[in-house]
């Protein structure tokens, strides 16, 4: 049973008993908050709740499977769509997400909209590219698929005949003058051997 003291401070920024249940929210921190929210010009209680879940992520090198459902039933529940999709978006970058964590996190944050699809495609690919050699298939899959942010990361990872194609095919005018760069200095060290 919590009291009526707590439950006030807690409905002031938005959040709901959850986020003391699951550990995201301690009443430290919410005691620090409310203070702050008290007499700052910022009312915006959706700033305080993303500020929760940042430093919870940061306190975090990994996510036991309960925390991380606990986490994105928190951003799923969340009133303000946009920084509840920030924070879920944000599971993303912890280094050690399970094969299960991260097919949940990619199945669970359609709910926030279409332009989701992207963000998913593009950490798909980062997942691959991050544990696999950067093969032919992949390769592929990076130029059919990939946006900006995949071309620029597979720049440093490809060989000759990939550079070419994506001198050609590179998502914009920078990445196919980087790899323009790249493929000249390759070839300048393999002619000087």
């Amino acid at each position: 049973m919590i009291d009526n003291e707590l439950k006030d401070k807690l409905a002031k920024i938005g959040y709901t008993i959850l986020w003391l249940d699951y550990g995201v929210l301690t009443i430290e921190y919410l005691n620090e908050q409310e203070k702050v929210f008290e007499n700052s010009n910022d009312q915006n209680t959706e700033h305080y709740r993303y500020s929760t879940f940042r430093q919870y992520l940061s306190s975090k090198s990994n996510l036991s499977d309960t925390e991380f459902d606990n986490y994105l039933r928190l951003t799923l529940a969340d009133i303000d769509i946009l920084m509840a999709s920030s924070a879920a978006v944000d599971l993303f970058n912890m280094k050690d997400l399970t094969e299960q964590q991260f097919q949940k996190l990619c199945n669970s944050i359609g709910h926030f909209g279409k332009w989701t699809e992207k963000v998913v495609t593009r950490q798909t690919l980062l997942r691959q590219l991050r544990t696999n050699k950067l093969t032919d298939d992949i390769f592929k899959k990076c130029i059919e698929k990939g946006d900006s942010v995949i071309h620029e990361y597979i720049i440093d990872i490809a060989n000759i005949n990939q550079l070419e194609e994506l001198i050609i095919k590179g998502k914009n005018k920078k990445i196919r003058n980087i790899a323009s760069e790249k493929l000249k200095r390759l070839t300048k060290q393999k002619n000087s051997i």
